[in-house]
């Protein structure tokens, strides 16, 4: 082999050793990148879902609020409007 054909294979063999040395290195830092990555979509899962309980239950304590819930919830305790006759009192 003369000099010139040696001097090509040590370069090629310190590419290689270069390109599988970077590789090993970079092996870490992706795998933990992959492993934030599947947290961060867990994370925003968890957020929209409590946003949107957040929503359902913004709107059920509107309508409580409301003059509608106040009468629904006073219909519940048994209350009467004016002129209303209970359903059970025809039975007495």
């Amino acid at each position: 082999m003369n000099p010139m054909q040696k001097k090509i294979v040590v370069n090629g063999v310190i590419i290689c050793w270069a390109i599988a040395a970077g590789i090993i290195v970079s092996i870490r830092p992706w795998q933990v990148y992959f492993k934030q990555s599947e947290e961060a979509k867990l994370h925003v899962k968890e957020m929209n879902h409590a946003e949107s309980r957040r929503d359902i239950l913004l709107s059920k304590e509107a309508r409580a609020q409301s003059s509608i819930g106040h009468e629904e919830q006073a219909r519940k305790a048994g209350y009467l409007g004016p002129n209303e006759v209970a359903p059970d009192a025809d039975k007495k």
